[in-house]
């Protein structure tokens, strides 16, 4: 199975375009941090990523404590956690709130931005991926910014905020190509009327081929959930507990089936990924949970049995000391209806 496949289908990864946006130097905005981002977009997500399409011209993008990025036109940044950061034709100048530029939803289309002085132009197509779950071992494990550099028929990725990686090397051909392709069609569709459906999906098969090559290109030393990925035996074992969650595991089990003695798996398991084995199998039941509780098609004794309690006191249980509240609350407060 595609693990990778897996977990954005459980935590329900959707795009959505929400601005077009022309600039003239200088200019300058900044994004909120992520908690003050959703109410703007999209109050329910746990977790938004950013990106932005630089159609035309060129800029700087700066988050606190890293050095400085700059963008050309066919560059795409992605913002893999929604950190606060600032966009800018030169970084001295003092930035506006987003919140200032996003007029109120509903948004009867894909609503122009303008801001500037009137100088040289820079034109975005900027947006967000959002998800109903934030899956912290991926999430965790990605680096502030990504920047998909797309030039003369080559594409290369660039990261901010992560470990030094050996280059920048271009990305492999056939995937590179498709990455030249999406973002091409990305700014072709943005400008069409109607697309909204289309660059949705764009942007989310972008995401996820972005994922993908980030995660080929880490180190040999790289830790976190992506690094465990590339460990065979690791994949298996996240594989085999991704594929039953409801399985009575043991690590003992765990490690006959994936090929490897219990003490090595105990090992690697937790020196890359950050987590023994059975936490993170709790902390996917909990995933699985919250996905059938929003569906809510399934009783809470359904839900208990489909990700491994042999009760509904257990199920309660496990759900609190993870979630910090029972399940029936939660999907109370999640169901209940947004407010301004």
């Amino acid at each position: 199975m595609d693990v990778l496949s897996d977990v954005l289908r459980v935590v329900r990864l959707s795009g959505a375009v929400f601005f077009a946006g022309e600039f003239t130097s200088p200019w300058a905005f900044e994004s909120p941090p992520p908690e003050k981002l959703a109410p703007l977009i999209l109050p329910r997500a746990e977790c938004f990523t950013i990106f932005h399409v630089l159609a035309e011209g060129q800029c700087w993008v700066r988050v606190k404590g890293e050095p400085p990025l700059q963008m050309v036109a066919g560059d795409v940044l992605v913002v893999p956690r929604g950190d606060e950061h600032v966009m800018a034709s030169d970084l001295s100048v003092e930035p506006i709130p987003m919140k200032i530029l996003v007029p109120e939803t509903p948004w009867p289309g894909m609503p122009p931005l303008t801001h500037g002085g009137g100088g040289e132009v820079a034109r975005f197509i900027c947006g967000f991926l959002h998800c109903d779950q934030k899956f912290n071992p991926l999430f965790g494990s990605l680096p502030r910014l990504m920047c998909v550099r797309s030039h003369q028929g080559e594409v290369v990725l660039e990261s901010v905020g992560a470990p030094k990686r050996p280059s920048d090397r271009p990305v492999p051909f056939h995937a590179g190509m498709w990455l030249n392709t999406t973002i091409y069609y990305l700014i072709k569709e943005a400008q069409s009327p109607g697309s909204q459906m289309m660059l949705e999906r764009l942007t989310e098969l972008m995401f996820v081929e972005v994922l993908r090559h980030y995660m080929e290109e880490l180190p040999a030393n790289q830790k976190g959930w992506l690094a465990g990925l590339k460990d065979p035996h690791v994949y298996r074992a996240i594989s085999l507990l991704h594929v039953e969650p409801a399985r009575a595991w043991t690590v003992e089990d765990l490690a006959h089936d994936a090929g490897v003695s219990r003490s090595a798996l105990a090992d690697r398991f937790t020196n890359l990924v950050g987590e023994s084995p059975m936490r993170y199998l709790t902390g996917w039941r909990m995933f699985l949970a919250k996905q059938l509780l929003l569906e809510g098609r399934h009783s809470m004794a359904e839900v208990a049995e489909r990700v491994g309690y042999e009760s509904e006191y257990a199920f309660n249980r496990a759900f609190k000391r993870q979630v910090g509240k029972p399940p029936a609350a939660w999907r109370k407060k999640v169901s209940a209806p947004a407010t301004a």
